[in-house]
């Protein structure tokens, strides 16, 4: 009888410390987003959730509204809407979104189809002002060209301002087959800190040649900010690369590890980074050495320097990725191929130590219907959203996974 109990409270000990970190059952709830809504983004304030939404308001026209609404306490807000038009790029890898801090909806941006090419689009930035009303939108690059900027990322910087950072094709207007190879040519990565109401405080070059199309990520620390890109090197290797900002000026740019994938054109697979105070995690994925891997990696002193990598998946990795850090905890999320179906997995770390084994969230359509996933954490859950296209249409589905204490 002693062994059977003393065999009970082993086991019961176990179960209680796996339940420390380890998330449980994900669950499929509902959202505003109503049908023929496409490609989400989640933004976190910590007590505050926000997603933004693209909706194609008429299926005879190209007429799109940004929409969004925000969630706490289990429950969302209303709809509200930010913009809508007829002249949008929409694209499923570069996708608007909407920053905010304590005090709501900061900034929102999207990308707006010009004269001169299929890929000549510019960034348009709308803040919010007290009333609620959204502004006219301000162009944040000062070039003219008929040239591709988009892969935005924001975030809020300080009480007057917020940061904002994407890839811009100025040097690209009237590149030939020939000169792509060429990086002269080269997209490059930009910035600018923009005040609340709109208007254009200073202007950066933070990286001369880029990839073309790899989604940016931005996050800020208690040592500044950090952005993460995908590079590119005279002889076409493209791995990921940061460069940190510390309120006056960007570092130089370097690379998070040296994977060595080389390849001609763009894999449309961005980076993505989670922070709090001085730590960072980031995660990405690589096709080097014929080897689709997803991976993550950590620092502790705001992006300065980052540990070995950890793989996620080294056979079968789509990419798609995302980051979270919560309560000292880091989430990761990708894609990866299944046998009929992709899946989107998780996994957790503490540092180096995996918390729990990789864990499916949803099964996905692999195409690019789907977009990027989304994850963020708030109030003790994390938050998915995604893209899901149906013989009906498309619509934004979310999930959420409670996460013990």
């Amino acid at each position: 009888m002693k062994k059977s109990k003393l065999i009970f409270v082993l086991v019961l000990a176990v179960v209680l410390m796996g339940c420390k970190t380890s998330p449980e059952t994900s669950m499929e709830f509902s959202n505003p987003a109503s049908q023929n809504s496409v490609y989400p983004n989640l933004y976190s304030t910590g007590e505050q959730l926000y997603m933004s939404w693209i909706t194609k308001n008429d299926k005879e026209t190209e007429i799109h509204s940004l929409n969004y609404a925000s969630y706490s306490n289990d429950t969302w807000s209303s709809t509200k809407t930010v913009a809508t038009d007829s002249t949008w790029f929409v694209n499923w890898a570069d996708f608007p979104s909407i920053i905010a801090d304590k005090n709501g909806p900061l900034a929102a941006h999207w990308l707006n189809k010009k004269p001169g090419g299929p890929y000549a689009y510019d960034v348009n930035i709308s803040t919010i002002n007290k009333s609620g009303n959204w502004s006219q939108a301000l162009v944040p690059h000062n070039d003219e060209t008929p040239t591709e900027h988009g892969f935005v990322s924001m975030i809020p910087w300080d009480n007057e301002t917020f940061l904002a950072v994407w890839l811009d094709g100025r040097r690209t207007d009237g590149r030939s087959d020939e000169d792509y190879y060429k990086l002269d040519y080269a997209m490059t990565l930009r910035g600018a800190i923009i005040s609340r109401e709109g208007a254009i405080k200073q202007r950066f070059l933070i990286d001369e040649a880029v990839c073309d199309c790899c989604p940016t990520s931005l996050v800020k620390t208690s040592g500044g900010a950090v952005v993460a890109y995908r590079d590119r090197t005279d002889n076409e290797i493209r791995d990921i690369y940061t460069s940190r900002y510390n309120g006056e000026k960007w570092s130089n740019p370097e690379a998070i590890y040296q994977d060595g994938w080389k390849i001609g054109a763009c894999p449309v697979n961005g980076p993505k980074l989670a922070a709090h105070d001085s730590l960072v995690s980031i995660a990405w994925h690589t096709g080097a050495h014929d080897n689709p891997t997803a991976k993550y990696a950590y620092s502790v002193d705001n992006g300065t320097t980052f540990s070995k990598p950890v793989t996620l998946n080294d056979s079968t990795s789509l990419g798609r990725v995302d980051a979270e850090i919560y309560k000292g905890i880091s989430y990761l999320s990708w894609i990866e191929k299944g046998n009929n179906q992709a899946m989107l997995k998780m996994a957790s770390f503490d540092g180096d130590k995996r918390i729990n084994q990789s864990k499916t969230v949803a099964t996905l359509n692999e195409s690019r219907k789907t977009g990027f996933p989304q994850m963020e954490a708030i109030n003790g859950q994390l938050i998915f959203a995604w893209t899901q296209p149906d013989s009906t249409g498309t619509k934004v589905i979310t999930k959420k996974i409670p996460l013990n204490p």
